[in-house]
């Protein structure tokens, strides 16, 4: 058996307020107990009569942010809150982000699963120009003004092979500044490698140069932009795509001969004109995509296994997944194989992961792969369910019966090895914590500062961190350039079972990870926060600079962030003008 994941609280959601006449006017705070379970009470609640006239609004905590970035005022005055928030065009509709008539039937499964645009590298080389700009993407019945990536919305495909090098050209189109970050990639931060403090401006190009190490863990990695204070709502818009270092399959044996499917998964929340949605989250219709597909027609046959390569390219979105009928066996997580893989009947994949997972069809038939309902916690965000896919079943005479799944081993390299723990250089507590009044999000207490250095670890220190998470909701960790093992979460042991880029931190919990800053090739600045760009782009992130102990660190001093002055994103994000060190 594998060891478990920090877990998703699959918690109900609280009633918090009803929107009379299109517009808000009062917030009624039920006990904090007395909660309702989506899909039962709050459909109900819709058909009730006496709320013929009224919508519900959900979250309270929601509020609170919404009111501090000037969307709306509030009072506390016991337990009544007052409000006024003028609701977007399709607000009125609001039963329809909830209802069944707002998820994809399954008879809608016409199109098979696209094949992504793929860019291969050949003789060690991969070059490739990738253009951002704005475009018009159709999902399913709603056209979408999107950006993208060389027009594809699901995002293109670069594959390499371990001592390869990326040239990788980046045009930006859009009216503000972008940038790419490699998640996952062991490589140099500086230059023109993976430094996710360089933005390229409006009309400007990039050059971005990455040598892949040759002893780089193969694997499912990806790319998005990451400017900070937007990021969130350009990686909403399309701006990913997936990286596959090749090698993956040789480490587990058993998958060589299958055949392998890479997911994409996104989320785009439209509003009435099919732009962005900037009304407040709670009122968010979110369509979910594979490869940029609305219910697409996944073509297996009976007792075929295929491989499954899951990314959450996702802002914000935890995906639960199951298939009607049929387990997963999971091999793989975060790019690297797992030393135990186990069959579950469901995996939950939060924002960045990834999952490689093996699934074996039934007999004939259709079956759904569902996206269920979930939650992050009191104070975070809820996710309807969606059908995502339909796994469409059916022989195919022309070809040979599929041949039966070897057994499943690793490669003794494959997960690679446990971090020593016999002598530890430093321990370190990341505290992640947030304001609900200011909408603020908080590393240590601080907000991100771009002209800040947070940790300064001299190369070759093996360290474990403490991960807090002092919130109402989930966090989920992530650190550049470095792969970590978790240690413990809320005091128990995690047997070794790989190495992995992200963790979920559980609500007023806390995870201890192992990391070894041992590859000279990581020298320089990066950065870590919590993948949640929401949380990201409102201050949790965090600096971090690996420096060579015969040099010292870099001088202190402002920080080059080329670009960041042409941002201007056209809502502005009303919290960055308060993006200072902020003690709570």
């Amino acid at each position: 058996m594998g060891h478990d994941r920090p877990s998703i609280p699959n918690y109900s959601l609280g009633i918090t307020s009803i929107i009379i006449g299109g517009e808000i006017d009062c917030c009624f705070l039920l006990p904090s107990r007395l909660q309702f379970e989506m899909g039962i009470a709050t459909s109900s609640l819709l058909r009730a009569p006496i709320l013929k006239d009224f919508k519900v609004f959900l979250h309270l905590e929601r509020l609170k942010r919404i009111a501090h970035a000037g969307l709306g005022r509030f009072a506390v005055a016991g337990t009544l809150i007052f409000m006024a928030i003028p609701l977007a065009a399709n607000a009125g509709q609001f039963d329809s982000l909830f209802h069944s008539s707002a998820n994809p039937s399954p008879s809608a499964a016409v199109e098979p699963l696209a094949t992504p645009l793929e860019y291969r590298s050949q003789n060690g080389q991969l070059n490739v120009t990738l253009e951002a700009k704005e475009t018009p993407v159709q999902l399913g019945g709603v056209t979408i003004k999107g950006a993208t990536y060389n027009g594809v919305y699901g995002g293109p495909v670069l594959r390499l092979k371990p001592g390869d090098v990326l040239h990788l050209r980046l045009v930006n189109h859009l009216p503000q500044a972008t940038n790419i970050h490699f998640h996952g990639l062991e490589v140099s931060p500086k230059g023109h490698g993976d430094d996710s403090m360089h933005m390229v401006g409006p009309g400007q190009s990039w050059d971005y140069d990455i040598p892949i190490p040759k002893d780089h863990p193969p694997g499912l990695y990806w790319f998005h932009t990451h400017g900070h204070g937007f990021a969130e709502r350009q990686l909403m818009g399309g701006l990913s795509g997936t990286l596959v270092i090749q090698g993956f399959q040789d480490e587990v044996p058993a998958t060589a001969p299958l055949k392998e499917r890479l997911f994409a998964l996104k989320e785009f929340s439209p509003d009435g004109k099919g732009e962005l949605n900037r009304v407040p989250k709670p009122f968010h219709a979110v369509i979910k995509t594979i490869n940029g597909q609305v219910m697409p027609r996944i073509d297996i046959r009976p007792g075929e296994t295929q491989l499954w390569r899951l990314s959450d390219q996702t802002a914000n979105t935890y995906f639960r997944l199951a298939l009607d009928g049929h387990s997963f066996t999971v091999v793989g997580r975060d790019s690297h194989p797992v030393l135990h893989p186990e069959t579950v009947r469901e995996v939950i994949l939060g924002p960045s992961e990834r999952i490689d997972l093996l699934v074996t069809a039934g007999k004939a038939g259709a079956y759904k792969l569902v996206a269920e309902k979930t939650t992050t916690g009191p104070a975070g965000d809820m996710f309807a369910a969606q059908n995502l896919a339909l796994m469409q079943s059916a022989p195919n005479p022309s070809q040979p019966p599929p041949a039966p799944l070897g057994p499943l081993t690793v490669a003794s390299a494959g997960a690679g090895k446990p971090i020593p723990g016999d002598h530890i250089d430093a321990q370190r507590l990341v505290s992640f914590s947030e304001d609900p009044v200011t909408g603020l999000f908080f590393i240590n207490h601080a907000v991100f500062d771009h002209d800040r250095v947070d940790v300064k670890v001299p190369l070759g220190n093996i360290e474990e961190w403490a991960i807090r998470n002092a919130s109402d909701e989930l966090h989920i960790f992530h650190i550049h350039q470095v792969a970590f093992q978790v240690i413990s979460e809320n005091g128990r042991r995690v047997p070794f079972d790989g190495l992995v880029d992200t963790i979920n931190v559980p609500i007023h919990g806390e995870v201890k990870i192992r990391l070894a800053f041992t590859d000279p090739t990581i020298i320089g600045r990066f950065m870590f926060h919590c993948h949640i760009l929401e949380h990201e782009d409102k201050g949790m992130m965090s600096q971090i600079e690996v420096y060579d102990p015969k040099v010292g660190p870099m001088p202190e001093g402002p920080m080059e962030m080329t670009g960041m002055d042409q941002a201007h994103m056209e809502d502005g994000d009303a919290l960055a003008k308060n993006r200072t060190t902020h003690a709570r």
